[in-house]
């Protein structure tokens, strides 16, 4: 064999290399960097669990269920005996709404390792999910009874009695879970409703502690806004009037079309402040992103009522008219507009 007949093998050899290089890199070519480097490692091992755990991971919390319970099912298939598997096939299980395996599952995990309370309040949510409420407030106890220290645990009780109409019970977990996390939102939003329920003050501190935590979620800076503007009304409060209004320009700046924010602010310049422009403005851009807004019409009927423009106004009322022909308020405007002819 000569050495040109063997350089030739080798430059032959080197090229299907290259090529079975390239094909591989254009493989993972169109996959996010951190799902391709998962994938490279499964394809080198297919018996390595944890990598398939950590894909399946990544699958679900994405949204790929299919592609999670194939990965979760190796898994389990190369480590039967691994609790933290069978919790993620429940949760694979609970998103296709099949409660009986998700049950199944998480019993399963708390039976391979009984202090393992991540499978306890999973199951604890699964029975609240399905109105099981003794056996929700059971799993509960056994999860406190291994860990005293538990703020998930009460938001879920907290939840639980709020179903069971115990809302004393309720506030009091609540108020218990903030205290061990106060971080947790969920628990600082139901204290708000509460309290925001009977105009009562308190709501404005669990809504700014929660904004601490969360300063761009939009429901609690509406809530806050729309407390503001019902104690500014009931105290007949200048001050607690321009805080709802800063408050709804806030919400207006996260989210530009939030039909409500544009709808209350528009009202309170309308009917607190006189300021008739101001409030049209608000309402027009309210049309803008809902054209068949009623309430938006009847208020600028209002407004230009407010400022005399007559014929403006019994436009706008006949115009909230022909969405819904018996609106009240519409109706009283045109009534009020005849006498006044």
């Amino acid at each position: 064999m000569t050495r040109k007949f063997l350089f030739k093998i080798m430059i032959l050899c080197l090229a299907v290399l290259l090529a079975a290089c390239n094909g591989k890199n254009k493989k993972y070519a169109d996959l996010p960097p951190e799902l391709a480097k998962l994938c490279k490692i499964i394809d080198k091992n297919p018996n390595n669990a944890e990598a398939r755990y950590s894909r399946a991971v990544y699958y679900y919390n994405r949204g790929f269920i299919e592609e999670a319970k194939k990965d979760v099912f190796e898994c389990l298939k190369l480590d039967d005996k691994n609790a933290k598997y069978y919790i993620l096939m429940s949760d694979v299980y609970f998103a296709e709404k099949e409660t009986d395996q998700t049950e199944e599952m998480l019993e399963h995990a708390i039976s391979l390792e009984p202090e393992n309370n991540e499978a306890r309040l999973k199951l604890a949510e699964l029975y609240f999910h399905l109105r099981m409420f003794k056996e929700c407030n059971t799993t509960l106890d056994e999860a406190l009874e291994h860990e005293k220290f538990n703020p998930k645990a009460h938001l879920i009780r907290g939840f639980c009695l709020k179903e069971m109409q115990d809302t004393i019970g309720a506030m009091r977990m609540f108020q218990l879970c903030i205290d061990q996390n106060p971080s947790e939102i969920r628990a600082f939003l139901e204290l708000g409703y509460y309290y925001q329920g009977k105009l009562d003050p308190l709501a404005i501190n669990y809504y700014q502690n929660a904004l601490q935590v969360e300063p761009n979620n939009i429901e609690i800076n509406f809530n806050l806004a729309k407390l503001l503007q019902d104690l500014g009304e009931q105290n007949k409060s200048d001050e607690q009037i321009e805080q709802a209004v800063e408050q709804y320009k806030i919400v207006l700046k996260l989210k530009e079309d939030h039909l409500p924010a544009l709808n209350n602010l528009g009202y309170v310049y309308l009917v607190d402040q006189d300021k008739y422009e101001e409030a049209l403005g608000m309402f027009d851009r309210a049309l803008k992103v809902e054209p068949r807004c009623v309430e938006a019409y009847c208020n600028k009927g209002v407004a230009y009522e407010c400022m005399g423009q007559l014929e403006k106004s019994r436009e706008a009322y006949n115009a909230a008219l022909k969405i819904a022909p018996n609106f009240e308020e519409a109706v009283l405007g045109l009534n009020r507009l005849d006498k006044f002819n």
